[in-house]
């Protein structure tokens, strides 16, 4: 069964790492931990290949056992989890009356892509011990939330994300953000897909060839990181939030039934 697979493979693993002396263990982990710092500060994800050929070498077999004692020190030391990030979902070309939901195949069990997620307690974050005022990345972040929320009310698809970002660029200017670089609502679109928040799907319809376009309609969806960092349940409460007190008494559901949650 797997389940027997995965624990002789787990068994070869402590034995690999008990191979390897105290001293170079404990300096892999750390030499891990270096690595998925170093990584979320570029916003990239850190592969299990890049571990293995930068740090481990010839120890690869010992992968699970020394990943997981730098996961604990992560979680004991810094307050954050190194977790693997969900398999992408493959969509094929469909054409605009085929169901959507069978436009969707995954093809591998593990991405083998791991980032970093904050488990700092909520009450410890809403101290002073951050200066949020002088972090400007929130701006950003603060944007990132509000195309995610479109996403998500949307049937968790933007069909043609060109109508939202207009009225999101639209919002810039209301707030006098439209002159400064960082809100170039293109380049922060990119960016999100290139830190995987966002993941951007080209869909070709094939059922009239003959309807050429020089741009093919284009899907958004939330990335891997997005479903890591940002779960549904605090969208949802990003939401309740901005309506305040004109929030309908039935807001939820409607949530709920424009994600399309059963």
């Amino acid at each position: 069964s797997s389940n027997e697979g995965s624990g002789i493979q787990s068994s070869h693993a402590e034995k690999a790492a008990q191979n390897i002396p105290k001293e170079e263990f404990e300096r892999k982990v750390k030499e891990i931990i270096r690595l998925a710092l170093t990584s979320e500060l570029r916003k990239v994800p850190l592969k299990r290949d890049e571990i293995i050929r930068k740090v481990l070498k010839e120890h690869s077999r010992s992968f699970p056992v020394i990943l997981s004692k730098a996961q604990e020190r992560l979680r004991d030391i810094f307050g954050m989890d190194l977790v693997e990030l969900p398999v992408k979902d493959k969509r094929v070309n469909i054409g605009s009356n085929a169901p959507r939901r069978n436009a969707q195949v995954k093809e591998k069990s593990s991405s083998n892509s791991y980032i970093l997620k904050n488990i700092l307690p909520k009450k410890l974050l809403e101290t002073d011990l951050i200066n949020w005022d002088k972090n400007k990345d929130l701006e950003v972040m603060g944007l990132l939330t509000v195309v995610l929320s479109l996403i998500l009310v949307n049937g968790r698809v933007l069909s043609d994300g060109r109508y939202y970002f207009h009225q999101l660029n639209n919002y810039t200017r209301r707030l006098h953000l439209h002159n400064d670089e960082r809100f170039d609502l293109e380049k922060l679109i990119a960016n999100f897909v290139k830190q995987g928040y966002l993941v951007k799907q080209k869909v070709s319809v094939v059922e009239n060839p003959s309807q050429t376009s020089d741009k093919d309609p284009v899907e958004y969806r939330w990335g891997p990181r997005a479903k890591i960092e940002m779960p549904e349940s605090n969208l949802c409460d990003f939401i309740k939030a901005v309506y305040g007190n004109d929030a309908p008494p039935d807001l939820e559901k409607r949530i709920e039934r424009a994600s399309g949650i059963e």
